[in-house]
């Protein structure tokens, strides 16, 4: 990574999309708002500077096949660019950690890739090649890799229509003209930041869980009780509300969306009625059933989390609780290494054959089946696993189409917690525990991964609560004020 608040940088795009006021607040913050700025972790410090921890092995696979030359680095930009320039002009085949540098915008891609094709150099040119233990392509891997092509345009005189995404798995081919228009404008609100403008209100649940400036963002958007704090509605929505005089949470409150349905792009009358009712909700400190909730029975009901290693693309702990009319329990499968993943997946394959009875699956949010698909492609599956993902329910799909919370966010340690629901152990977030698991990595103190496990039977535990409260409580369309008639408890489901 190069971070350089001389220029803009390949970073500055990953930071506006995690929290547009990440990139303002780092270069213009007061001392009363430097005061409520999250510290990174070490662990999140080193990943946002490195990349993925896999990146060394990457690349010795990648030196193994081809030759690869590392530029040299130094603190000096424009120096660091004239290296990685003369090395392209000799047509080195790879270039590791090269500085590309255009006016104030540089950027150092983890690989410069030589293709066949005129430029400036001759009958070759070069295309971005970034490292990440992603399996999709997200959106600010598109527009990094955007931002080196430009600036390799200006370079070679020649745009590079092509990028890659490398994890440990493949590479991954992104196409870069698609993206031209939203990096553009992207890229403007970046300059406008710079030279010292203050985005409008918004606020993300990456604001405050992968952002540092999470905290103020909140502060300002709740000094002008804008409508920023309604969930789930995007940049482009606020902006539209905003331009037709819809700013505050009173104004989406008494919204007549009959007549802004279809005044501006994505302003439709369902995505309306529900911010309205957001509106409401927070308000009034209102919960909303929406449209009744009906969830699946079957005699064994199992609610699943899966703790993974991202810098290491690794999956490490699946958690399960079980439960029936018998009882309940938790059980974990875990990987005591990176080496144990396979073993761990293979061992939950052969538990999912013991199931012999009629069972449903509850999770929260797409990230268990993205990786049960990922696993399976690296380890193989079975029919059984097919069953199981099959029976597969997100409660969080269920929970932001049918339910309004007076609440900001609705990842489910927000809404758990709403319900009366606390986490016990030390481990706070998914991002703590990749800290802590990373460390058990490094001293083998079993105290650690007791932690996670005990983190991770909570939030299935988080998931079973919420089930339970939309079996009780969602079943008809209804609003309930305070005082709220769980608060007494939630009756369990089994």
């Amino acid at each position: 990574m190069l971070e350089d608040k001389g220029f803009l940088t390949a970073t500055d795009y990953y930071k506006f999309l995690q929290c547009p006021h990440w990139p303002y607040y780092d270069l213009y913050a007061t001392d009363e708002e430097k005061k409520l700025k999250r510290e990174l972790t070490p662990g999140e410090q080193k990943r946002l500077e490195n990349g993925v921890t896999n990146e060394k092995e990457i690349i010795d696979t990648i030196k193994d096949a081809q030759e690869v030359v590392e530029a040299p680095q130094t603190k000096n930009i424009p120096n660091d660019f004239a290296s990685t320039l003369e090395l392209m002009r000799k047509g080195v085949p790879l270039i590791y950690q090269g500085t590309l540098m255009d006016g104030d915008h540089a950027g150092r891609p983890d690989l410069l890739k030589k293709v066949q094709g005129q430029s400036v150099f001759g009958d070759w040119y070069y295309v971005p090649m970034d490292i990440k233990s992603s399996h999709e392509v997200e959106k600010y891997h598109r527009l990094q890799l955007m931002f080196y092509a430009v600036l390799l345009e200006s370079i070679q005189e020649r745009f590079p229509g092509r990028g890659y995404i490398i994890n440990k798995d493949g590479e991954m081919e992104v196409e870069l003209g698609e993206n031209v228009a939203e990096f553009e404008e992207i890229t403007k609100e970046l300059e406008a930041i710079r030279a010292g403008e203050k985005p409008e209100p918004v606020l993300r649940k990456t604001c405050k869980e992968t952002g540092v400036w999470g905290e103020v963002c909140q502060k300002y958007a709740e000094s002008l009780n804008d409508i920023a704090l309604l969930f789930n509605v995007d940049v482009n929505k606020l902006k539209a509300l905003r331009e037709l005089k819809v700013r505050t949470i009173q104004d989406a409150a008494e919204m007549d969306i009959m007549d802004l349905d279809g005044k501006a792009p994505g302003l439709r009358l369902h995505g309306l009625e529900v911010a309205k009712l957001q509106a409401q909700s927070l308000l009034r400190s209102q919960v909303i059933v929406r449209e009744p909730i009906f969830l699946p029975a079957a005699v064994m009901e199992i609610h699943f989390d899966i703790e993974s290693d991202p810098p290491n693309d690794t999956d490490y702990l699946f958690g399960l609780l079980i439960r029936t009319p018998q009882g309940q329990e938790y059980k974990a499968f875990v990987a005591r290494s990176l080496e144990e993943e396979g073993k761990m997946w293979h061992e939950f394959l052969d538990w999912l054959a013991t199931l012999n009875q009629p069972y449903q699956v509850m999770h929260y949010a797409s990230f268990e089946r993205i990786r049960l698909n990922v696993l399976r492609a690296r380890y193989g599956g079975s029919p059984h696993l097919d069953l199981f993902m099959e029976r597969m329910v997100d409660l969080k799909k269920i929970a932001t189409s049918s339910l309004v919370f007076p609440l900001y966010f609705y990842g489910l340690k927000y809404i758990a917690k709403f319900l009366g629901f606390s986490w016990r152990g030390n481990v706070k977030g998914g991002g703590q525990s990749v800290d802590v698991f990373e460390e058990y990595l490094r001293t083998k103190n079993e105290d650690l991964l007791q932690q996670i496990i005990t983190y991770n039977e909570d939030d299935v535990r988080a998931t079973a609560v919420l089930a339970d409260w939309c079996r009780a409580y969602a079943g008809t369309r209804t609003a309930y004020d305070k005082p709220f008639p769980w608060e007494s408890g939630i009756p369990s489901s089994f």
